[in-house]
């Protein structure tokens, strides 16, 4: 039986992955185990293989103590300025309330100087919650891991790609599952009701989101500093 990772660097879509692979499986999303809260033996089998989600890198064969036996990895990637103020959101008070420096929302501290920290933090480190950061490692550090890696095959993803036709790009899945075009149209339709835009842990759901809340001069310092990085994951900025 197969073993595969769903991961992603966090709020790059894995969990929307995830409702979608629930679906396809008929069964609640959590039989999908998250492994950061979740034990492996909550995953059940599906035309033969288990699945699990995760948001590390580099140390995929070991998790808590337990080897991995992983044949095959989903990866999907974002944006990373989306990245940023959808994990800005995620920390806020307005989801998880994790935040180093607390704020209700990113909407009431966009254009602050706590805005700017953290902005310059991701730029610095690629994060914005240094305490998980040890598990992901940066966000350029994790994705190109997973783009660069030999070890598993990866079904690489972008959500953006999802975004615009989520049907066509998830052909290299419909294919791993050997399973048809109506089926993925029928979980996307059901995934589509469960992961909403709520504004809160679901917030926006949408490509270049980030454009509402960095000005030109924050973008251009993430271009001298990322951009290269970026490009090379498919990521490119207006000037």
């Amino acid at each position: 039986m197969g073993l595969v990772g769903i991961y992603s660097f966090p709020k790059s879509g894995n969990t929307w992955l995830r409702v979608i692979l629930g679906y396809l499986m008929q069964r609640d999303a959590l039989q999908i185990p998250d492994l950061h809260n979740q034990p492996l033996s909550d995953a059940e089998e599906y035309r033969g293989f288990r699945f699990f989600k995760h948001h590390g890198g580099q140390n995929f064969k070991v998790w808590n103590g337990q080897k991995l036996e992983t044949t095959h990895v989903i990866h999907i990637r974002r944006n990373p300025l989306d990245v940023f103020v959808s994990y800005l959101n995620f920390i806020s008070d307005n989801v998880t309330g994790t935040a180093p420096i607390k704020f209700a929302s990113v909407d009431d501290i966009a254009g602050t100087d706590l805005f700017n920290l953290y902005f310059s933090t991701f730029i610095t480190t690629g994060h914005v919650a240094i305490d998980f950061a040890y598990i992901t490692g940066s966000y350029f550090e994790n994705n190109t891991f997973w783009m660069t890696q030999k070890e598993v095959p990866v079904i690489l993803l972008k959500y953006e790609d999802l975004l615009s036709n989520a049907l066509q790009n998830l052909a290299p899945l419909r294919d791993l599952l050997q399973i048809d075009d109506e089926s993925i149209e029928t979980a996307l339709r059901q995934a589509e009701i469960a992961t909403r835009p709520d504004g809160k842990f679901f917030w926006k759901q949408r490509e270049k989101n980030y454009a509402q809340y960095l000005t030109q001069e924050q973008i251009d310092l993430f271009v001298k500093y990322r951009g290269d990085e970026s490009l090379s994951l498919g990521y490119s900025f207006d000037s």
